[in-house]
């Protein structure tokens, strides 16, 4: 099996320095925002988009954090692959639940109730053979909305759709394709690639396997693009309600045109 050449995308994002003070300056002022009594919504129907919103922005900040730590600690690339997809599946539904309306929440809650549905009948699946295990009832739990599938791929799309329309939102599904599909997937997070391309070396006519996965260094990489994606939610989220988003405007001027080049 050959091996691939593959691009240094590392050496074409931002400095560390840049990305851990600019990071870090997104995720304290996002939580610096949502304690305030702006972001102190009524728990009704009307307005569980917008919460669920707030919620998954809240979460981003949690994994950026994450990928932050990765950044200093040097955590192996699958490990950051993995935090990213992550991100961005979360980015993609807060996304989507501030932009689509009673759509996008009926899909959200929906695959919510599926899944819910599924997990709980293998809880009790479980209980019933004398394996306990708990697993507490989220909000909406008792919805009325039918069951459905959330796509990412989908959503994406449709966020995309939406955002032409409105010029709120850009870049939705480069996003994705560059996060999910190609960076975080080839490169680390998903399993498949790991096991094709990152253990096994054939260049000496025999397989040898290796103990620890070839390198691919995306900590900066990935870490820019959550960045970037966390701060376009808050200037959306946040801003709706009326809190000033400049800074977070900054943060993805200085950052995004470098990578749309």
């Amino acid at each position: 099996m050959a091996k691939c050449d593959r691009t240094p995308v590392e050496t074409i994002a931002f400095d560390a320095g840049v990305l851990l003070g600019e990071s870090q300056r997104v995720v304290d002022l996002v939580r610096e925002y949502l304690v305030r009594s702006e972001c102190k919504l009524l728990w009704k129907q009307s307005t569980y988009g917008r919460v669920f919103s707030l919620a998954a922005l809240s979460h981003e900040c949690m994994v950026l954090d994450q990928l932050n730590l990765g950044c200093r600690a040097n955590f192996p690339t699958m490990i950051m692959g993995l935090l990213s997809r992550h991100h961005l599946e979360t980015w993609l539904t807060g996304m989507y639940l501030l932009e689509g309306g009673s759509e996008a929440l009926e899909l959200f809650l929906g695959e919510s109730r599926r899944s819910k549905e599924a997990l709980h009948k293998k809880i009790k699946e479980l209980q019933a053979t004398g394996r306990a295990i708990d697993v507490p009832d989220p909000p909406c739990e008792n919805n009325t909305w039918e069951s459905k599938r959330w796509n990412l791929e989908t959503v994406a799309k449709e966020l995309e759709r939406l955002g032409e329309g409105t010029g709120r939102v850009k870049g939705v599904l480069e996003a994705y394709h560059r996060v999910y599909r190609t960076l975080s997937g080839s490169h680390g997070g998903h399993p498949t690639h790991q096991v094709l391309d990152s253990y096994i070396d054939t260049t000496r006519g025999f397989a040898h396997i290796l103990t620890e996965p070839q390198a691919h260094t995306l900590h900066r990489e990935l870490l820019q693009w959550s960045t970037v994606l966390t701060a376009s939610h808050a200037v959306l989220a946040l801003g709706d309600l009326g809190l000033p988003t400049v800074e977070f405007s900054n943060t993805i001027q200085s950052l995004l045109p470098a990578k749309s080049a």
